[in-house]
């Protein structure tokens, strides 16, 4: 039988039981977290957790300090610093990833025109105030920070993209697909807070 003649649906308390009878093994989750804070560069709670969990990260956490400082640069925008940290540990990163230094140059550029022009006319102009607070809100939500993280990653052969966030794309891939079969089924509408909605 295809699931095109299937018609039985299930309802939202019948998923939350069937959710509620798969058992997780503490360690793997507490891997997964691990996994996430070494990925991301967060030394200081990877640190922390190890303490808390037992669990012992993948790689030295020592190593994480390079990766903390190039983001700590760029997230003070001393760019041509997190540049030149960048070509001093891999010197052929950007290079072969000429994407990254065009985004860090494009990066600095925007902070530059920020700080010189647009700061002085924000005073005097509304217009420009605007303009001066979509140019940084680009920046905000570009991270370049993590790109360069991501890169640097990458070049060491390590993995890039955390586990944690593998899965949650692989769930929101999973409900596209039962959402384009139109499949009725209780579905993860708010991936923070794990809310689930019933069935629509």
């Amino acid at each position: 039988m295809s699931y095109a003649e299937k018609t039985e649906d299930i309802t939202k308390d019948e998923w939350m039981d069937k959710l509620n009878n798969v058992h997780i093994q503490r360690a793997d989750m507490n891997r997964l977290i691990m996994n996430y804070l070494v990925t991301e560069g967060f030394k200081e709670a990877a640190e922390k957790f190890r303490m808390e969990s037992g669990i012992e990260p993948s790689v030295d956490l020592d190593s994480l300090d390079e990766r903390i400082k190039i983001r700590e640069l760029i997230l003070k925008g001393e760019i041509q610093e997190a540049i030149a940290l960048i070509n001093s540990l891999h010197p052929e990163l950007l290079d072969t990833k000429r994407y990254l230094y065009f985004h860090l140059q494009e990066t600095e550029s925007a902070l530059e025109f920020a700080q010189t022009q647009l700061a002085e006319q924000g005073e005097e102009s509304r217009e420009c105030l605007t303009e001066m607070e979509r140019t940084l809100a680009l920046l905000a939500f570009d991270n370049p920070e993590d790109e360069v993280n991501q890169a640097v990653l990458d070049h060491e052969n390590r993995e890039s993209t955390p586990k944690l966030a593998k899965l949650l794309k692989l769930l929101l891939w999973a409900q596209n697909e039962l959402d384009q079969k139109k499949v009725k089924y209780p579905k993860m509408t708010d991936l923070s807070k794990g809310t689930i909605e019933d069935p629509k």
